[in-house]
């Protein structure tokens, strides 16, 4: 007893993979199909990728912009008169710029580290 031959309906889901219109997905239409999604999800994932790497960027560029604008502040503060607002602003200056420092030595740190080259075993795969 030979299998009867699978038709699609008009409106299946599995309709776009019939690329020449026959009714019958074939095994190459399969696997041109399987193809194409994967090349989809992995330009997906580069343009995520990129993505989240222009938002560490603006991260970092913001922190050194705070570095350099911290000092004006607490000269602004004093030059206003508010004496008592640039004593405190000074007094987490320490703080504040052990943090940003790290921040920004671990954006640098992760983009020379990213930029290596893989060892040959894992090149080879």
């Amino acid at each position: 007893m030979k299998p009867s031959k699978k038709v699609l309906q008009d409106d299946s889901v599995y309709a776009q993979f019939d690329a020449d219109g026959d009714g019958i997905i074939t095994d190459e239409e399969m696997r041109q199909a399987e193809e194409i999604m994967r090349l989809e999800q992995e330009k997906a994932r580069f343009e995520n990728e990129d993505q989240k790497e222009d938002q560490i960027r603006a991260m970092a560029w913001f922190a050194l912009w705070g570095m350099l604008l911290y000092p004006i502040l607490i000269l602004v503060t004093s030059i206003l008169g508010q004496e008592m607002a640039a004593e405190l602003i000074s007094n987490i200056a320490p703080t504040y710029f052990v943090a940003i420092a790290g921040l920004v030595a671990a954006f640098f740190g992760a983009q020379a580290y990213s930029k290596q080259k893989p060892p040959a075993d894992k090149a080879k795969k």
